[in-house]
Order: structure tokens, then sequence, then C-alpha cells
């Protein structure tokens, strides 16, 4: 499938932006640091003490996490749309001679069916994808190989920091159910999910849910503005620091981790 979506075209803009920002991005706002830490506590215990014989990411972005997840596959392979990205994962990569990056679309991947014992996607990779998400997650699970780890972050449609977005709020009390919804940030818009919405779309492609975390639960109620600053700019960004720990804890328990600003999900393919 081209890459010609309009919305994806945006997403490769921006990202590339912020490319030479991205690592002083994730280690000063508030935002991002939390977020980080939930990844984090998850791959420790996804990955420790095991090794996987191919691993998918998908859209790697600049590779935080393919060089992660380099060290715990016998193959490691890392697609995106953005070439730019690539070219920095590439880099962050290159002592892993197992690793290679592709340049490819999350809704027409180009490996044979039940490749891969693992698909990672972390970073709102299916939020991004406006038009055709759904196929987005045929195509994982169509990759995975029966039994498969497959676990996935998007953007959730309810939060604590909802009235800091009134017009997001707004389209939400409108379009209930699994109505089609989304958040903006900067140019970019989201599509967001219920829990419900994401169980039946993974039921539907024979993948179950294990895990539901959320992170940036408490936090979200911190004003934007201060979560996507420097953290050391105000008291407000280390309260969020300070929120985002508790929220760790809570990260899958409910009814906290459907209130995450981004839930992350760890399913199993039947």
């Amino acid at each position: 499938m081209p890459i010609t979506n309009p919305a994806s075209q945006d997403v490769v803009s921006t990202y590339k932006r912020l490319k030479s920002d991205y690592d002083q991005i994730i280690a000063e706002q508030p935002f991002f640091i939390n977020c980080y830490a939930l990844y984090e506590k998850l791959l420790d215990r996804i990955l420790t003490n095991r090794r996987f014989e191919k691993i998918l990411d998908v859209g790697c972005g600049p590779g935080a996490q393919t060089v992660r997840l380099a060290q715990h596959g016998t193959e490691v392979i890392g697609v995106d749309i953005a070439d730019d990205l690539l070219a920095v994962a590439q880099e962050r990569c290159r002592t892993y001679r197992h690793v290679k990056f592709l340049k490819e679309d999350a809704r027409a991947l180009s490996f044979d069916n039940e490749t891969f014992d693992a698909v990672f996607s972390y970073g709102d990779v299916l939020s991004h994808i406006l038009e055709g998400y759904e196929q987005a997650i045929a195509e994982m699970s169509r990759v995975a190989k029966p039994g498969a780890l497959v676990t996935f972050e998007v953007d959730n449609k309810w939060h604590l920091g909802i009235f800091y977005h009134p017009v997001e709020f707004l389209k939400n009390m409108v379009t209930p159910g699994r109505g089609h919804t989304t958040r903006q940030w900067e140019d970019l818009h989201f599509k967001t999910f219920t829990y419900r919405e994401i169980k039946k779309l993974l039921l539907k492609y024979g993948l179950e849910i294990k895990e539901y975390h959320g992170h940036n639960i408490l936090a979200a109620v911190v004003p934007d503005r201060y979560v996507l600053e420097n953290y050391q700019q105000s008291l407000w960004g280390r309260t969020a620091l300070w929120l985002g720990k508790i929220d760790l804890a809570l990260s899958d328990r409910f009814p906290f981790n459907c209130l995450g600003f981004n839930s992350i999900i760890i399913a199993r393919k039947k």
C-alpha cells in the first residue's frame, strides 16, 4: 500500500521535525518520562531471561525500543514509514548485525503469515493511523505465530485530563460506544479507543487481551503545558513526575488502567 495518505504524510513531517530533539524530549518532558517508565516496566517483565526467534517492531521510529529488543531476539526487524527516523534507528542499532530496518506501512506488511514470535508497537503507532487502523491490527495478527505475544499502545478515549480538551470532550460525548473519535496534538490527529472497542477488534483478529495498562493516569490532571515542558521549569512539572510514579503502580489496576491518557495492551495470538 503506497504511503500517500495525507494523515500519514503529516506524521512523517512532524516526526522529521522532532527527530533531532527526540532524545531530549523524552528525557525532559514529564508526559514522555512517565510513558517511557511504563515501557521499561513492561519490557523488563516481558524480556528478562527470555529470548524470541523473530521480533517485529512496528512503527519503530528512531529505534528507542528496537535497541532494547535487539538483546532478546535472534532476528529483529523494525519497520516505519519515515526514512529519516529509520536512519536514526539504524545508527542506534549499528552494533547489532541481526537487526534490520525496512520502510513499510503497518497496514500492508510484506512478511509471510505466522512469521514472528513477538510483535511490538509502542509510541501511538495505531492511533496515528486514522484510515486503516483495523487493517493494521489485522496485519500484526496475521504475521504473528499462534501463541505469539502482540503488544501495542493506543490513545485512550477517556482520561482524567479530558476537561483541558473541550473540543475532544464534546466529540466524545456525542460519539458514544466505538464511534470514531480523535484528539489533536500539534499538527497531528490521533484515533482514540475504549477498552471495549480494543477488545472487540482484537477478538475479531484472533488476539486475546492478557494485560491492559495505562500511563499518565493521575498525571493527566496536570495542565498540558506543564507536562510538555522541561520538568525542572515548574512545580507542576515535578508534580506530574511524582504522580507518574503512582500511576506506574496503578497501571494495570481497574478502573485506573482504563483512564490513562494512553493505554498499552499485551495480547496473545490464539
